[in-house]
């Protein structure tokens, strides 16, 4: 969906909206990516990770804006995003952070000029004997524990790779597993062995190529972690991992806002039991706002009785169970009609990252749980 020129808090048309709309904001996310690039040297690019579409954004329209503002890099998760990026015209280079074992997988995706990740020997053998010519970044394992060889392993397979003629070794990366906490030792010790294994490829007479280890996090906070590429996801959508990030950078913009609309108002009196199991009941006479919205279509079913949104210029709670398609809404005594815009997250209402921190989860799972049954409506 393109902008339709509705005004801030009202759904675009003239009838009661269908239900939910995530509405993208692009000159947000360009906002985002110029804040982290000013924390970058002449020398080092961007790698902006799309994966799980965007972090729920929409990767064709964020990778275009992004590809259009500069960007060359981007990271995807499966063979699909991949693939599907090549499909949305998006013309930079795709690096797939996940190895890929499948042959003919590996074709494809080498027949659309994708970058494979190279983690362990079994890799290396799937990759020359796939019948193609590929381009690999291999994945040091300096203390994520998830993908990748430590150190001495991590070297002998970059040797085994720079003999094969069927891989080009055209990067070596690594991921930093608490760059976002304020204690900085973990971090500087990960990069340490990071940068061993960088001595000792050089020392082979190895071309490393594009060296990046940089999450979110180390883009703000770890200008030392930055080397010849950043890898910036949950920032580059205006959110951070941590409240030590945050206190680093407090100009990020929030890039989505999902909004339903009020299908059904009533009016209740005190002690009235709302929704599944009557967990939740009205303490004075209330207005309960039914709201088109629930949990197949990304609202958490953990923000029962707990979440908040924003309705008319106010935070008004959620009132008992939400169900798979709806919510309800204490409103008090507003004046509600079915219509009105509810947001449920992002600007006016409450950040995704206050959310999630309520029900011990965070703001990328809600981001990309918000369901493609859910439209986006892009702005910018």
């Amino acid at each position: 969906m393109q902008d339709s020129g509705a005004p801030n808090g009202a759904m675009p048309g003239g009838s009661i909206p269908d239900g939910p709309v995530a509405t993208i904001d692009l000159r947000a996310l360009e906002h985002n990516l110029e804040r982290l690039r000013t924390r970058l040297g002449a020398g080092t690019g961007i790698l902006a990770a799309v994966k799980a579409d965007a972090y729920g954004h929409g990767a064709a329209a964020a990778a275009r804006r992004l590809q259009g503002r500069g960007v060359r890099w981007f990271g995807v998760a499966t063979a699909d995003e991949a693939l599907a990026l090549r499909s949305a015209g998006i013309e930079g280079d795709i690096l797939l952070f996940g190895p890929v074992y499948a042959a003919n997988a590996i074709r494809r995706l080498a027949d659309a000029n994708v970058a494979l990740t190279l983690a362990d020997e079994v890799g290396l053998s799937a990759l020359r004997n796939a019948g193609a010519r590929v381009r690999v970044h291999l994945k040091v394992d300096t203390g994520m524990g998830r993908l990748g060889l430590p150190g001495p392993r991590a070297a002998e397979l970059a040797r085994a790779a720079d003999r094969a003629a069927e891989v080009t070794l055209e990067g070596v990366w690594t991921h930093l597993a608490r760059a976002d906490e304020p204690g900085r030792a973990p971090t500087l010790a990960q990069l340490e062995r990071f940068e061993r294994l960088l001595a000792d490829l050089h020392r082979d007479g190895i071309d490393p190529g594009l060296r990046h280890a940089a999450n979110s996090a180390a883009t703000i906070a770890f200008p030392e972690a930055h080397f010849d590429l950043v890898r910036p996801g949950i920032a580059l959508y205006g959110y951070h991992s941590g409240d030590a990030v945050a206190a680093l950078e407090r100009d990020l913009r929030p890039v989505m806002r999902l909004q339903a609309p009020v299908t059904f108002v009533k009016r209740v009196r005190a002690g009235t039991p709302i929704s599944y199991g009557g967990t939740w009941a009205t303490e004075r006479d209330t207005t309960i706002a039914t709201v088109r919205a629930g949990y197949a279509d990304g609202y958490p079913r953990l923000l029962s009785s707990k979440g908040v949104a924003a309705l008319h210029d106010r935070q008004v709670p959620v009132a008992g169970r939400v169900c798979m398609d709806q919510l309800m809404l204490d409103v008090g005594d507003l004046e509600v009609h079915p219509g009105d815009t509810v947001t449920l997250w992002g600007p006016p209402g409450p950040g995704a990252e206050s959310l999630a921190r309520g029900i011990g989860t965070i703001a990328y799972e809600l981001l990309t749980r918000v369901s493609p049954r859910v439209p986006r409506r892009y702005l910018g």
